[in-house]
């Protein structure tokens, strides 16, 4: 399977032990909502787990992510794809991918998406609720978009209140998945500010090009520490 390369104007996470030099792309006027990603910016990636899995089956992480998860920088008719869009339920995808991934030459065991979808081994980022309450104790609105499947929706809830989001934008239950462009118009709908005035930090940097073209200003989260300390300098 050919690896994509990465499309001009995106970034690529940072391999350097140093802290990550964190840019926010096209900013404008001041903010006056900040839309969250979940998986990578909440919680602990999903990527961790993916490394695990690879090493399991000894390949890297970026070939396990294309088998496991579908390419990064399109959506299609990849089964995880699929779930996350609520087409299939997540029992399905040890079946459906198998195939892809005996194509690499990979012999899946029949556990993989169990490993994947234990919430056990997911954890809070440190200072990512702080920064929830903070931006939710201010004037300014709050969103939360995500690629999710509907299976992950009680880990969702048990990680955050939802309560405090004025717009919660779930691709498995929207049936439409980052970084398709009609769930960043759903979310700039709900979140009812202007696209400019939206700040939004993703983790994958293929999410952010689609948030750009709409208009928001957008944060590629490589290092949650730089980053979150970054978000509160702008918007204070």
């Amino acid at each position: 399977m050919a690896m994509p390369t990465t499309p001009p104007g995106y970034s690529t996470p940072s391999t350097s032990s140093e802290p990550a030099e964190l840019a926010f792309v096209d900013t404008g006027p001041a903010p006056e909502a900040v839309i969250f990603d979940f998986g990578g910016v909440i919680i602990t990636p999903i990527t961790n787990k993916l490394a695990r899995i690879a090493e399991r089956h000894g390949t890297d992480t970026t070939t396990m992510l294309e088998v496991m998860m579908g390419p990064r920088y399109e959506s299609t008719d990849h089964p995880w794809h699929r779930a996350e869009r609520g087409e299939v339920p997540i029992t399905d995808l040890q079946e459906l991918v198998a195939p892809i991934a005996a194509a690499e030459g990979m012999t899946f065991q029949g556990d993989e998406y169990a490993e994947l979808m234990d919430d056990q081994t997911y954890s809070i980022v440190p200072g990512a609720i702080e920064l929830v309450g903070h931006v939710g104790d201010s004037p300014l609105r709050m969103g939360l978009l995500t690629n999710s499947v509907r299976e992950f929706r009680p880990e969702l809830e048990a990680a955050v209140d939802l309560a405090l989001f004025d717009a919660v934008v779930d691709s498995s239950i929207e049936g439409t998945r980052k970084p398709e462009p009609e769930i960043y118009c759903r979310a700039t709908e709900r979140v009812g500010v202007e696209p400019e005035r939206i700040l939004y930090l993703d983790d994958f940097d293929h999410n952010l090009g689609p948030a750009r073209d709409l208009g928001w200003q957008v944060v590629h989260v490589t290092d949650p520490t730089v980053a979150f300390a970054q978000v509160r300098r702008l918007l204070s």
